[in-house]
C-alpha cells in the first residue's frame, strides 16, 4: 500500500464475527463447554486481527504525523450481550480498550482512533432472529450497512479531528431500552 500511494491515513478494523445461528459448529457455546482452542479462535478472529493490522500500519502513521484508525467494535460485549457470545463479547469489548488506549498514545501525533459499535444490521448472511430482533429496536428496524458506514466516514473525515477514544453505538436506539431479556428464539 504504501509503495504504490505513498502513504496510508485512514486504517478501517473491520474483521470479525459470531455465528450464533448454528451454535453447535461455532464457538456459540457455553463458557463451561468453550475449550481453550474456541476461545483463542474467537479472540483471533475478532480481536488479534485488528491488533497486528494496526501494529503494521501505525508506523507509517506516526512518521506522517497523521491518520485515522476506525475500529469496528458492537453493542455485543462493550454495551451488552448474549448467552454463548463469551469470546465474541469480550473480544468486542476488547477492542473499544484498545481504542481508547491507544488513542492516549498518538493523539498528539495528528492520529485519531475511535470505534463504531453496531447492533442489529441486516446483511446477506443476517439469518432470520436477527431480522426480528432488529424489528424490536425502538426505531423498529434492523439498521443498514451504509449507515455503519457513514459513522465510520465521519470518523474518517479531517472533520471529526477532535474526537478520539470515542464509541459510537449505531443500534436504533436498542442499547438505551430497558433489557428484558433474550429472546425465545436465540438458542
Amino acid at each position: 500500500m504504501v509503495a504504490r500511494y505513498g502513504r496510508i491515513d485512514i486504517l478501517v478494523n473491520n474483521a470479525g464475527m459470531t455465528q450464533v445461528g448454528n451454535p453447535t459448529e461455532t464457538t456459540s457455546l457455553p463458557l463451561s463447554e468453550l475449550s481453550e482452542q474456541e476461545w483463542d479462535y474467537g479472540i483471533s478472529v475478532n480481536l488479534k486481527t485488528a491488533f497486528n493490522v494496526t501494529k503494521a500500519v501505525l508506523p507509517v502513521m506516526l512518521a506522517a504525523k497523521y491518520g485515522r484508525i476506525v475500529n469496528v467494535s458492537s453493542v455485543t460485549g462493550p454495551v451488552v450481550s448474549n448467552p454463548r457470545e463469551t469470546a465474541y463479547s469480550a473480544a468486542k469489548a476488547a477492542m473499544v480498550g484498545l481504542t481508547r488506549s491507544l488513542a492516549l498514545e498518538v493523539a498528539r501525533q495528528g492520529i485519531t482512533v475511535n470505534a463504531v459499535a453496531p447492533g442489529w444490521i441486516e446483511t446477506a448472511s443476517s439469518i432470520q432472529y436477527e431480522i426480528i430482533a432488529g424489528k424490536n429496536t425502538p426505531v423498529g428496524r434492523p439498521g443498514r450497512p451504509d449507515e455503519v458506514a457513514a459513522a465510520i466516514a465521519f470518523l474518517a473525515a479531517e472533520s471529526a479531528s477532535y474526537i478520539t477514544g470515542q464509541l459510537i453505538i449505531v443500534d436504533g436506539g436498542n442499547s438505551v431500552q430497558e433489557y428484558k431479556g433474550p429472546p425465545e428464539f436465540y438458542y
